[in-house]
Parts: C-alpha cells; structure tokens; sequence
C-alpha cells in the first residue's frame, strides 16, 4: 500500500493590507519533509507515525506554508498546485493520499482555496481514488470540499494541541479504506452562525460542550470521525461560520442524522455567543490593578495567527500613556531592529516604532531607551503548544529597555513576523516573564497554551486592525448577511 502525503497552508485575512506570495511560503519535498515533520506535534506528523502504525509506505510529495496575511496571489496558488499535481504524476502508482490543509486558504481568484484544491485534486484521481484532508479548526467549510474529499478530520482544540492526533486518525482511516475495511460517508451541517474567534476556545463554554460532544460520539459503533470547525471570520467568503462534519462507516442518514443533531446544539447556544471585551485602556488599568503578576494582555486586533500585521501600537501607546511598569512587548519592526543592531549592546536609542504596515494598526510612536540585547532570533519549543511547530526564527530581534533609569517596560522587535505560540519567543532573548508584571501576546486564543501557565491572569483586548473581533458586516461582501449575530 502506497500513500502519499503532502501539505499546502494558509489561513489567508481577506482585511490584512499585505498579500501572500510565492516567496512568503516555506516549500518543503520529498525526504525534507519527512526530516521537517516527523518530530514535531503537526498533523504530518501524525501521518509519518501513522504510516508506521498501519504499515504502508510513505510516499512525501510537497509541503508548503505560510505565515498568516492577506489572500495568496494568483501566482502563488497556481504555481504551488502544480507543484502538487506534478508530483503527483511523477510519484507513479499510488493508494491514496493524506492532504494536509487549513481550510481557510483565500486566492484572489478562489475564495474557497482549499475547495479548489480538493477539486482538481478529484478531477485528476477519479471518483473511487482515496482522498483523506485534514483541516484546522479555523476552517470554513463549502459542501464541495466535504462531497469531493474521502474523509475530513479537522482538529479539536483550540490553541491547537492535538494535530498529531488528528493526523494519526486520518492515517488509520485511509488505511483502512484502502484495505476495503470501511466505506467513509460523510454529512456537513452549517450552523447560520458566526461564531466570533473570542469564542474558540475549545476548553471553556460555549465550544466545550459542544466538542465534548463531538469527542463523545467517536466512541458511537458506525462513527468514523466528528468534527467541528470553529469558522474564520477574516476570511470574507460565502461560507464563512462554523461547521459540524460527520463521517459514518457506509451509513449516509447515521451521519447526517448525527450532525444535525450537533448542528441543533451549537445552534441553542446562539445568546451566548454576544461578546463584552475592554478596549485598550480599560485593559491596561485593570493589569496594572492586578494584585498578582504577571497579567497577559491578549491582542485580538494585532492576531498575528489571524493575519494580522504584528506591529499594531494601540496597547504600548496605552502602558506609555498610562505609566505601567515591568511590561513586555514584541513588535514587528525590522528597521527599528537593524537601527538597534547598528548603535549595539548598551546604545542609547530613540526609534520610531510600529504602524509602519498600514494605517490599521496604530500610529508609529516615538519611543526613548537603550539597547539591553540582541539575538538572531532562533528558538526551539520541546513541548506540545497552539500549532504544533518545534524550530522557530524571528530574525534579527532587539530587546530595548524603555523609559530611562526607571526602565519602565522591556520592547522586543522583531525582523520576521513570528505568532507568540511559544513563550520561548521572549526567553530567548533573555526575558524571565515570571518577574514581569504585564506580557503583551499579538493573538487570541492560540498563545493561551505558552503563556497561561506563567501568568497569574490573561486579559483579552478588542483593539482594533485586520483582527478586530468587532467587524462591521457590511465591510463583508461575500460572506452570508444571514448569520444569527448580524440580524
């Protein structure tokens, strides 16, 4: 038994200013990929193993990711397809094959990217040929991608834990399809819901239940695989919303059944789904009133895991503006990390920082102190966190001291834009968050898994930019104005 493997990611923010392009993504083939994956918590990874566990070859093909932004161009997606369907052809005879995609992909010329994908990926194989996909749990979902793929298995948790897992489940199925042990049939039910990101979290209500459900009926005699995608709202797509994917083993009505039963559940919860998050001042008084340290500030507009630029300036303009002491916060601002590295080690500095990407994200700031550290911005993170990733580099990063004698907060700016998936991203450059009072994560949900367990508190913050939670729907022009909260 023959099965390739191979991957193409992106969670593209139809807001975000800056597009995705060819030399935006990591491409990696053949052995390299295996030597990339294999020791990390990824859904390939989870293949990798899988391929040892149910005893078939391993075929590597391509994989190919990028950092969250905007919509990949017309080049980047048609040149990173053919890039699959050619190694497709010159892999020779083959089983079937597990695809590791987001769900969320967004090409100037196809909304549903990853639909898209699926698609010619059916056209070129037939209609028998076994297709296994997994998906994040930020995906969104069109019923062509549930109709044309074998089976979709789509992570459980968010921050994202368990993509080894789901890699591991979707290897056991298609192995077993091949085998002719099962026959996947698979049921899509499409809450009209929005769902907003502040709600993901998948260890706290509303989603909890909700999952906790779809866990429990995996143990059902005839259920293969239960999956709920939380949706995306930053992509600007028809079926933007969450989604509940059932696959039954040869009984279509059994899967349909149960996922709209599901369907019904998420669909009750509607009332709790309002959202009441501080904006950045109010935030910032109540971490710098905290009796226990340190308090992460949680920066929902700046969300760089959502595609966000990572140089917003709202939440600094506010700790600068309100005096907060012992504060740590990561920008992403080349030049100001090139100017640092210029003047060195103990130089004093005065930068011009942030807001450089758009006018989204804040004003550029004015900013006085001296240069405490420089790194090149390389870090290893050993254990299981959001997106499962293991080698890390922020590029050029300076740490600067600011404020003065009294160094009132340390500045960490970064070269390469880089999600705070990993608490590493600050010990590397020698900061110990355990004797900081305020720690700034650009994200939402995903940096709970690095930074709750050294913070007394975490505080979520609905700043604005390409992630607010707040959106307006008529800034949509695709997505359904049927959903629940925009009645």
């Amino acid at each position: 038994m023959r099965i390739a493997i191979a991957g193409f990611s992106h969670e593209s923010n139809s807001f975000a200013s800056q597009p995705t392009t060819l030399e935006n993504f990591g491409v990696h083939t053949a052995d390299q990929l295996i030597s990339h994956y294999q020791d990390t918590f990824s859904e390939i990874a989870g293949y990798i193993a899988g391929a040892r566990e149910q005893g078939f070859e391993l075929v590597p093909l391509i994989s190919a990711s990028a950092t969250p932004a905007g919509p990949l161009t017309r080049q980047a997606y048609e040149e990173l397809v053919g890039r699959l369907l050619a190694g497709l052809e010159q892999a020779g005879p083959l089983d079937g094959l597990l695809l590791a995609l987001h769900g969320a992909m967004v090409a100037e010329h196809f909304p549903h990217a990853d639909a898209e994908t699926v698609h010619r990926l059916r056209t070129h194989f037939g209609p028998t040929f076994p297709i296994v996909v997994t998906h994040d749990y930020h995906a969104n979902l069109p019923p062509s991608l549930v109709e044309e793929a074998t089976a979709l298995i789509i992570y459980k948790t968010n921050p994202h834990i368990d993509q080894r897992e789901r890699g591991l489940q979707a290897a056991s199925i298609i192995a077993r399809t091949v085998r002719g042990e099962i026959r996947p049939l698979s049921a899509l039910v499409k809450p009209e819901l929005l769902f907003n990101i502040y709600h993901h979290n998948t260890s706290r209500p509303p989603m909890q239940p909700l999952m906790q459900a779809a866990i429990e009926l995996e143990k059902t005699p005839g259920i293969l695989a239960c999956s709920i995608a939380g949706g995306y709202q930053y992509a600007d797509v028809p079926h933007m919303g969450p989604s509940i994917v059932v696959v039954a083993d040869g009984d279509q009505a059994l899967a349909q059944r149960e996922a709209a039963r599901l369907g019904e559940m998420m669909w009750a919860r509607r009332e709790e789904l309002k959202t009441a998050v501080p904006g950045p001042a109010a935030a910032v008084q109540a971490a710098m009133a905290s009796e226990h340290f340190p308090v992460t500030l949680l920066d929902f507009g700046d969300n760089i895991g959502g595609g966000s630029a990572g140089d917003s300036t709202f939440l600094l303009a506010e700790l600068l503006r309100q005096g907060a002491q012992g504060w740590v916060m990561t920008i992403w601002d080349p030049a100001s990390a090139q100017q640092c590295s210029q003047a060195g080690i103990g130089a004093q500095v005065a930068l011009r920082v942030g807001g450089k990407t758009d006018t989204l994200h804040g004003p550029t700031l004015s900013v006085h102190g001296r240069v405490r550290t420089l790194h090149e911005g390389s870090y290893e993170e050993r254990e299981r966190r959001h997106g499962g990733g293991r080698y890390f580099n922020q590029g050029l990063t300076a740490v600067v001291d600011v404020g003065g004698p009294e160094r009132r907060g340390l500045l960490v700016l970064n070269s390469v834009r880089s999600y705070p998936n990993s608490i590493h991203q600050i010990t590397c450059v020698g900061i110990q968050p355990q004797h900081q009072q305020i720690l700034v994560a650009k994200g939402a949900v995903a940096p709970r898994a690095a930074y709750e367990p050294v913070s007394a508190r975490l505080i979520e913050v609905d700043t604005p930019g390409a992630t607010t939670i707040g959106r307006a729907p008529a800034e949509y022009k695709l997505a359904r104005k049927t959903l629940y909260e925009w009645r």
